[in-house]
C-alpha cells in the first residue's frame, strides 16, 4: 500500500483575505478536499509521487506543480486566487454571486485577446446581453433602454461619457481603461437598491490592486498604451499607472468620406492607494483625457439601393470639422474595514468636462442611376442623372459641465443577515451655448425662395440657444441581504432607495426585491462529504442550479440632455422617468466533454411610464424633453459560456426583445391624440453573439479569437415629426465579424524566457475586423431628386481591416 504525505496552507485573494470552499484535486482527480471558512485546506496525496494540484473557484482554475514528497511529510503551500471577497463572505467575482439576477462578472485578462476595434471594455459588453450597432462608440442599449439609461462605475465612482457627440468616430477614448481593470460586473437588470438612478444596466469596474511589481506595454497601428503597477513589500502603499494613445485613422480611411482625418486621444490614469493599518485604507482616483477629432472633408461616394434600383450619390465637399473634449476626474475615497463585520466608505469625486464643436461644411451632389444589366459593358457606371443639390452644416457648440457628488456607504454584518446602506449628494453646473443649422437645396427651392423674396434663406433647420443651470440630487438607500434557509441557500435581497432632485423638486421612493433558490444544494453537499473523489461526485450529484426572481421600480431622474428640447430650451418641470422590472432566471452549471459550462436563461418583462420621447441620429439622441410617453419592453435572454476548447473559455448569446410606446402629442390641428404603440428607437428584436477561442492542437502558441454579431433591424426615424410614424424606415441587420490570430513567444504555451526571466509574457496579434466586409449602417442622410422624391442615402460604418497587435508583460 503507497504510503501519504500531505499539502496544506491557506488561500486568499490580492488582497489578503481568505477564501472558503475551494476546490482543491490532483490531476487524475482521486485525491480531493475544499478549503474551510478561514481559507485552510488539507489535501492528502500519495508519497513519492509527482503531482499537478487545481486550484478551482469561481471558475478560476490555477495548478501548481507538488514535487514527490515523502511518506508523512507535510509541505506547507499557501495560494492566492485573483478574485475578491466581499465583507459578507460572498465574492464579488464569481460563483458565489450566482444568486444576483442578470449579472455576470468577467475576468478582465480573459478578453484581452479578442479583437476589438476600439479596445474599450464596453466593446463586449454586446457578447453578455447588450445591444450594439456601431463598433466605433463605447455606446450600448440594454433590454430596449438607450445609452442615457445605463450606469456606469469605476471603484464605486459615477463616470460619464461626452455630452456633445453625435458620431461614434468623434467619441475618442472610452474612460475605462482596459489595461487597469481586474474585473468587470454587468448587470442588465432586476439589480440592487444600492446601485443607482438609471432604469436599464449597471456597469460595475473594479480596478487592480497589484501585489508586486508589473508592468505591460501594448503597441498596434491603432495606438499604444502604458501600464505600471507596484505594491510596497510591507503593503502599505500600492499604485497602478496607466498611459493611452489612440488614432482610429486607419479605421476613418475605410468609410465613404474621404479627406484628410486627424484624430487625436490621449490619457492618463492612476489609481494610490494607502493602508494606514489593516483596516483604514485611503485611495485616490485620478483621469485626465483630451480628445480631438478633425477632419477636412473632399468628397464623398456611396452607391446603395436594391438589384433592380441601384444608385449612387456623388458630393464634392470643403470646409472643416473639429471636435474637442477634455475630460478630469478626481476621486478621493477613504475606507474602514475590520475584516469581520463592519466596512464603511466615504468617497468624493469632481467630474468636469470641457466640449468644442464647431464645424463649417459644405457640399454640391449629385444623384444617379447606375447600370445593373448584367449583360452590358458598362455594369456599375452612371446611366443618367437624377438630381442635383447642394448643402451647408453649420456649429459652433460650446459645453462646460461640473459634476461635484459626496457619498458614504456602507455595510455591516449580523448572522445570516447583512445590511448595505448609504447616502449620497451630488450638485451640477452646466453651461452650454448652442448655434447650429442646416440649408439645403435640393432642385433649387431655397435658391428660388430667395430670388422671388430678396429677403432670406430658408434654412432646413436653426438651434440658438444659451442654457446655464445649477442643481443638486439628494439620494439614499438602505438594503437586507438575508440568508433565510442554508440548505436550499435560499436567499432574499431587499432593499428601498430615495432620490431627490432641487430642479422639480421630486421626491422618489424604489422599492426592489429578489429571490435565490437551490434546489438541489442539501442533496449535493451531502453527497460530497460522504464520497471519496470528485470522480464520485460528478457522477451521482443532481442538477446545480439556481432559480431567481426579481422585481423593483427603478426611477431615472433626468440629466441635462433629457431636459434639453429640440430647439434648444430647457424644460425644468420635467419628471423622473420610471420602469418597473419584473425577472426571472435561471443558472445552471453543467459538464460536457469533462469541462465546466454555464447555461444562464432569463425571461422580463419592463413597464415604462413618464418617458421622454426621443430619436437616435447616429450615436446622438435628441429628446422630446416631455414626460408624454408609456410603453413596455418584454424579452427573453440566454448565454452559455465554458470551455469548448480546452483551457480556452467562450461565449455564445441569443436575445429576442420588443418594447413599443405610445405618445401623446398635438398634431397638426393643434388636437392632443396618441401615437398608438410604436416601435421604439432601440426596439432591435432578434441579437446573436458569439466570443469564441481556439488553438492549433499540434502547437497551442497559435491561437484563435473570434467575435460574430447579429443584431436585427431597428427602427430609423429622421427629425422629431417623423417620430409618431407608424411604419417608420429602419437600418438593415448589423452584422460584423472580427478575428485574431495570434502567436505567443513568451509565456503560456510558449514557456518561460531562460535569458529574459522578468518577461512574463509576450505576444503578437494579426487582426482582421469586419472579416467578410459587410456595409453595416448606422444612420442616413435624405436627399431629393428634380421630381422631389426623397431618398435616404445610407451613412457606412467601417470597412474590412488589417491591424497589427504586440503585449509584452513583465514581472
Amino acid at each position: 500500500m503507497q504510503g501519504q504525505s500531505f499539502l496544506t496552507g491557506y488561500i486568499t485573494d490580492s488582497s489578503g483575505t481568505k477564501i472558503p470552499d475551494v476546490s482543491i484535486f490532483t490531476s487524475d482527480q482521486l485525491n480531493y478536499c475544499i478549503s474551510g471558512e478561514n481559507g485552510k485546506y488539507f489535501l492528502k496525496l500519495p508519497s513519492n509521487k509527482r503531482q499537478v494540484v487545481y486550484f478551482s473557484y469561481s471558475q478560476r482554475r490555477v495548478s501548481r506543480t507538488i514535487e514527490p514528497l515523502k511518506e508523512g511529510e507535510t509541505l506547507r503551500l499557501d495560494v492566492i486566487l485573483n478574485v475578491s471577497v466581499g465583507l459578507d463572505g460572498f465574492t464579488k467575482y464569481g460563483e458565489k454571486d450566482r444568486e444576483r439576477i442578470s449579472t455576470i462578472e468577467i475576468e478582465a485578462k480573459k478578453l484581452e485577446r479578442f479583437p476589438s476595434v476600439t479596445g474599450s471594455v464596453e466593446s463586449f459588453l454586446k457578447f453578455f446581453g447588450a445591444g450594439a450597432g456601431n463598433e466605433l462608440s463605447s455606446g450600448y442599449n440594454v433590454r430596449g433602454g438607450n445609452y442615457d439609461e445605463n450606469l456606469v462605475y469605476i471603484n464605486d465612482i459615477e463616470v460619464y461619457r461626452p455630452f456633445l457627440i453625435r458620431a461614434g468616430q468623434q467619441e475618442g477614448l472610452s474612460i475605462i481603461n482596459p489595461d487597469m481593470v481586474d474585473r468587470l460586473t454587468f448587470s442588465s437588470g432586476g439589480f440592487d437598491a444600492r446601485y443607482g438612478d438609471k432604469m436599464s444596466s449597471v456597469l460595475d469596474i473594479r480596478y487592480k490592486v497589484p501585489v508586486a511589481f508589473e508592468t505591460s506595454v501594448t503597441a498596434s497601428m491603432l495606438g499604444s498604451s502604458v501600464y505600471v503597477g507596484n505594491q510596497t513589500r510591507k503593503k502599505r502603499l500600492s499604485f497602478i499607472l496607466g498611459a493611452r494613445y489612440r488614432s482610429n485613422k486607419l479605421l476613418f480611411n475605410s468609410l465613404d468620406v474621404s479627406g484628410d482625418y486627424r484624430p487625436l486621444n490621449v490619457d492618463f490614469q492612476s489609481l494610490i492607494r494607502y493602508r494606514f493599518n489593516s483596516n483604514l485604507s485611503f485611495s485616490w482616483l485620478s483621469n485626465l483625457a483630451y480628445n480631438r477629432y478633425a477632419l477636412a472633408p473632399l468628397s464623398r461616394q456611396t452607391s446603395f439601393g436594391t438589384v433592380s434600383t441601384a444608385l449612387r450619390l456623388n458630393i464634392e465637399m470643403g470646409g472643416r470639422e473639429e471636435m474637442n473634449y477634455l475630460v478630469a476626474l478626481n476621486g478621493l475615497t477613504f475606507e474602514y474595514d475590520d475584516l469581520k463585520n463592519t466596512s464603511v466608505k466615504w468617497i468624493n469625486s469632481y467630474y468636469v468636462t470641457t466640449e468644442n464643436e464647431h464645424f463649417t461644411t459644405e457640399g454640391a451632389y449629385g444623384l444617379f442611376e447606375l447600370d445593373n444589366n448584367l449583360g452590358s459593358e458598362d455594369l456599375g457606371t452612371e446611366k443618367r442623372s437624377l438630381g442635383y443639390g447642394y448643402f451647408i452644416n453649420q456649429a459652433r457648440n460650446d459645453l462646460k459641465a461640473e459634476v461635484f457628488n459626496s457619498t458614504i456607504k456602507g455595510i455591516q454584518k449580523h448572522g445570516r443577515s447583512t445590511w448595505y446602506y448609504g447616502v449620497k449628494f451630488q450638485t451640477e453646473n452646466i453651461e452650454d451655448v448652442l448655434n447650429e443649422w442646416k440649408y439645403n437645396d435640393s432642385a433649387g427651392f431655397n435658391i428660388a425662395v430667395e430670388r422671388q423674396t430678396g429677403k432670406y434663406i430658408l434654412l432646413d433647420e436653426r438651434i440658438k440657444a444659451e442654457n446655464e443651470v445649477s442643481s443638486y440630487r439628494a439620494s439614499a438607500y438602505l438594503q437586507n441581504s438575508l440568508l433565510i434557509d442554508k440548505a436550499s441557500n435560499l436567499k432574499m435581497n431587499a432593499g428601498v432607495r430615495h432620490q431627490y432632485w432641487s430642479l422639480n423638486e421630486q421626491n422618489m421612493f424604489s422599492p426592489r426585491v429578489a429571490l435565490s433558490y437551490e434546489p438541489n444544494k442539501k442533496f449535493n453537499d451531502t453527497l460530497l462529504r460522504n464520497v471519496k473523489n470528485i470522480r464520485t461526485y460528478d457522477s451521482l450529484k443532481k442538477k446545480d442550479v439556481v432559480l431567481k426572481l426579481a422585481g423593483g421600480v427603478y426611477y431615472q431622474p433626468p440629466f441635462y440632455r433629457e431636459y434639453r428640447r429640440l430647439d434648444g430650451r430647457l424644460n425644468k418641470n420635467i419628471r423622473a422617468q420610471r420602469s418597473i422590472h419584473i425577472v426571472m432566471g435561471s443558472d445552471l452549471n453543467f459538464t460536457a466533454w469533462g469541462r465546466p459550462f454555464k447555461l444562464v436563461n432569463e425571461l422580463y418583462y419592463k413597464f415604462l411610464n413618464d418617458l421622454i420621447p426621443y430619436y437616435i441620429d447616429n450615436v446622438r439622441i435628441r429628446y422630446f424633453a416631455e414626460n408624454s410617453s408609456k410603453g413596455y419592453a418584454t424579452g427573453f435572454d440566454t448565454r452559455v459560456n465554458g470551455e469548448f476548447i480546452k483551457g480556452l473559455e467562450s461565449w455564445l448569446s441569443f436575445s429576442i426583445l420588443q418594447t413599443r410606446e405610445n405618445i401623446t402629442y398635438q398634431n397638426e390641428s393643434g388636437e392632443t391624440v396618441n401615437s398608438g404603440y410604436l416601435r421604439r428607437p432601440t426596439d432591435q428584436r432578434v441579437n446573436f453573439s458569439i466570443l469564441f477561442a481556439d488553438e492549433l492542437g499540434m502547437n497551442p502558441t497559435f491561437k484563435l479569437h473570434l467575435g460574430l454579431v447579429y443584431g436585427a433591424r431597428v427602427p430609423y426615424y429622421f427629425k422629431g415629426e417623423a417620430r409618431y410614424d407608424k411604419t417608420p424606415n429602419t437600418i438593415p441587420p448589423y452584422r460584423r465579424v472580427d478575428v485574431g490570430f495570434s502567436k505567443e513567444i513568451i509565456g503560456g504555451a510558449a514557456g518561460s524566457s531562460i535569458r529574459y526571466k522578468r518577461i512574463e509574457s509576450l505576444w503578437a496579434s494579426l487582426e482582421l475586423f469586419n472579416m467578410l466586409d459587410f456595409n453595416n449602417t448606422v444612420s442616413y442622410i435624405w436627399v431629393k431628386d428634380a421630381n422631389n422624391t426623397t431618398y435616404g442615402v445610407p451613412n457606412y460604418l467601417t470597412g474590412r481591416r488589417l491591424n497589427l497587435k504586440f503585449i509584452l508583460r513583465i514581472k
